[in-house]
């Protein structure tokens, strides 16, 4: 069996690296760990009731978890396991401190800069998965396009 770890967004688009990583591990049980940044909060209260698994669950939506089910039935052959972690650090050395305690020397990250988060707590790891992680595949990930066809106008707005 063969731990990846995985950067994550919590967006659909970001679980396409789980399939790269069954396609770059042909014949191996896969351990996929999906990884998020998030930084801490600032004051004691706030870090006094922090909870990792939280986080996580109001981040998932029901697209992803769809996703994510879909991905495990289809290849289950090739998963053993998808399971969560954050990264609460801030520099390399805490992240290989992380990397140390989770066991991890493969990854599977995106090419091009397409994870984001979804406020300012919320960061992308690909940097620090690239600069510690042992063996990195790098891959091309493929975004969703999403139409937006609003279009502004002032009339209306003025009654005369």
């Amino acid at each position: 069996m063969r731990k990846i770890l995985i950067p994550t967004d919590f967006t659909v688009d970001s679980l396409q690296l789980i399939e790269y990583a069954i396609l770059n591990y042909p014949d191996t049980k896969l351990d996929i760990v999906l990884i998020a940044g998030y930084r801490l909060p600032d004051t004691r209260w706030g870090i006094a009731h922090f909870s990792k698994t939280d986080k996580v669950r109001k981040q998932v939506s029901k697209s992803f978890k769809d996703s994510q089910r879909r991905i495990e039935i289809e290849h289950k052959i090739n998963i053993e396991t998808v399971s969560f972690d954050l990264f609460t650090g801030l520099n390399s050395c805490a992240f290989q401190n992380f990397l140390e305690q989770i066991n991890v020397e493969d990854a599977i990250v995106p090419k091009q800069k397409v994870l984001s988060g979804t406020n300012k707590r919320w960061f992308d790891t690909t940097n620090f998965i690239k600069k510690n992680v042992k063996n990195v595949i790098e891959v091309p990930i493929e975004q969703s396009a999403e139409i937006t066809d609003k279009k502004y106008s002032f009339i209306g707005l003025f009654n005369l």
